[in-house]
């Protein structure tokens, strides 16, 4: 597969590279695996010396708003085309003419290269700055688009003519509506700048002084969750988007304060003496332009196809000091909902669901786990965990595979570092609370619990039983159909493989790690719809 990166050279195209040749196979057309050939990374500036050496990347320096030097670019049939590049929202407003021609007219000529081949899958970055004059509440992705900005306006046109393209046949385009991506690494401009500078400028302990109201509240997102979800969203198979002919959702993210971000900073770190010194001296008139960009981007289409959020902005703040600065001014721990790779996807008082997704080479900072877990694996792959203070241990875990952690009697400290040859993705479920009372006792999760039978349900196979909970697996295939009277209080539905269907978890086509929570007893009814993809799902029944 040949993959080409506009804006190749800057921050997130030099992220998304990396993320690219560390899995080095990607699901393209047809829904098949595929080995990546080729990367090319095309930008309009010199390339910078830290840009990857792996020989199946290569080097473009170009113009988008040359017809002809994108339709050389886009060479192959099948090509996976992630538009990254455009003059940014400061620079959009000084140069209106520039913006016009890099943003629409550049963008065009790239699709127009695409629709000259077969099976083209274009991902087009947009932005949340689409939105502008709104009412008051989150921004939804079915929200009238009023951008106040000309940066903002070109990115509302070129969904409407990715949305056009994709009705039409001529690629397959997905447009992903970006949130403020921080922290960058160097200085930046645009409107938002102050939402990286806060997090940047007091973890090299430099002092600064911010020009936006420290209470203005703007949607952000750490580099690497949206590099994931960029992936993701390249790798949707079609019939996931089959429901609605809009191509264009909301990138999930989180809605923070630069106070909130500040503070995030100085909980992460080792010793808060040795931060950058931030102050304020808000421009009301900056401030009151950011405004009208996104600050609460609701997510729910995108999560609901598996892209996911930063659990937290110390999230944010740890892993840019582990990555652009020095790992040894964070502290020693830090908490899950802290560590940069675990992603919350789901949270209620009984329990929490991360997300875990590891390339091979990567490995998470050292975290601790406080509640009793079980760990849902789903790829094949060789990995290495290390408890504080000790060596790393080599270990292997299946697709398939289920373990159990019993820690909140001690608590688990660790780090996992994945050797490959595959992703390891994992579901880390967290059992926070539980009103069982146990045998003679006081309630509690620790506490030892009466044992009920598990009930006879047709087609539920009892896989695993622990003190907190019980987990069952369900298969159904293709064309197939299942339903069961469940009388559990509390239960959690994972997908393990996923399939398209009908019934009590939706209409929608479910993918491996989905989660959907229920409250019981339920009459519950499936149906697979088609006849390729059987669905083969977990269901963990809360003790």
């Amino acid at each position: 597969m040949k993959i080409l990166i506009t804006g190749g050279f800057g921050f997130l195209g030099q992220r998304l590279c990396k993320r690219i040749l560390e899995i080095g196979e990607l699901v393209g057309v047809n829904d098949e695996t595929c080995a990546v050939s080729r990367v090319v990374l095309f930008d309009c500036s010199q390339p910078p010396p830290d840009l990857p050496t792996d020989s199946r990347v290569t080097f473009t320096k170009g113009d988008i708003t040359d017809a002809g030097q994108c339709k050389n670019l886009v060479d192959e049939d099948n090509m996976l085309v992630f538009h990254l590049a455009s003059v940014m929202s400061g620079q959009g407003e000084a140069d209106f003419d520039l913006c016009w021609k890099v943003n629409l007219e550049g963008t065009r000529n790239l699709m127009e290269a695409c629709r000259a081949r077969k099976g083209s899958r274009f991902i087009f970055a947009s932005s949340g700055a689409c939105y502008g004059e709104r009412a008051p509440g989150p921004e939804l992705d079915s929200m009238k688009l009023l951008p106040q900005t000309s940066y903002g306006m070109t990115k509302a046109c070129c969904e409407l003519m990715i949305n056009d393209y994709a009705r039409r046949g001529f690629l397959d385009g997905r447009v992903a509506r970006l949130p403020t991506v921080i922290p960058r690494p160097d200085i930046n401009s645009g409107l938002p700048a102050a939402f990286s500078a806060v997090i940047r400028e007091s973890l090299f302990g430099r002092d600064a002084t911010l020009v936006v109201r420290p209470d203005l509240r703007h949607a952000v997102c750490g580099f690497r969750v949206l590099v994931r979800n960029l992936l993701h969203l390249a790798q949707l198979p079609e019939a996931a988007l089959a429901g609605s002919s809009d191509r264009c959702m909301n990138m999930p993210s989180l809605s923070v304060t630069l106070l909130d971000l500040h503070q995030a900073v100085k909980k992460v770190v080792r010793d808060p003496a040795k931060l950058g010194r931030i102050t304020f001296e808000p421009d009301e008139a900056l401030s009151a332009k950011l405004s009208t960009f996104h600050n609460d981007m609701d997510a729910t289409r995108a999560r609901s196809l598996g892209l996911v959020g930063d659990s937290s902005a110390e999230a944010i703040a740890a892993d840019f000091v582990a990555e652009y600065v020095d790992e040894s001014l964070l502290k020693p721990v830090v908490e899950l909902e802290e560590e940069p790779r675990h992603w919350l996807t789901l949270s209620n008082p009984y329990l929490r669901v991360f997300r875990v997704e590891n390339p091979p080479g990567d490995q998470t900072l050292m975290h601790r786990h406080r509640g009793n877990s079980l760990y849902f694996f789903f790829e094949n792959t060789r990995t290495q965990g290390q408890k504080l203070s000790e060596a790393f241990l080599d270990d292997a875990v299946s697709c398939g595979e289920i373990r159990y952690g019993d820690h909140a009697s001690c608590n688990l400290v660790h780090r996992i570092r994945t050797k490959g040859p595959r992703v390891m993705c994992c579901l880390d479920v967290e059992f926070t609370a539980s009103d069982c009372k146990p045998e003679g006792g006081s309630e509690g999760p620790d506490a030892k619990r009466a044992r009920t039978e598990p009930p006879a349900i047709a087609g539920l196979s009892l896989i695993k039983e622990r003190p907190t909970a019980r987990v069952y697996s369900l298969e159904v295939p293709a064309g197939g159909s299942w339903q069961g009277a469940l009388p559990f209080e509390r239960m959690l539905w994972i997908v393990h493989r996923g399939a398209r269907v009908s019934g009590g978890l939706g209409d929608s086509f479910l993918q491996p790690a989905d989660v959907f929570f229920r409250e019981g007893p339920q009459q519950l009814s499936l149906e697979v719809l088609g006849g390729q993809r059987s669905l083969a799902l977990w269901l963990v029944e809360l003790l």
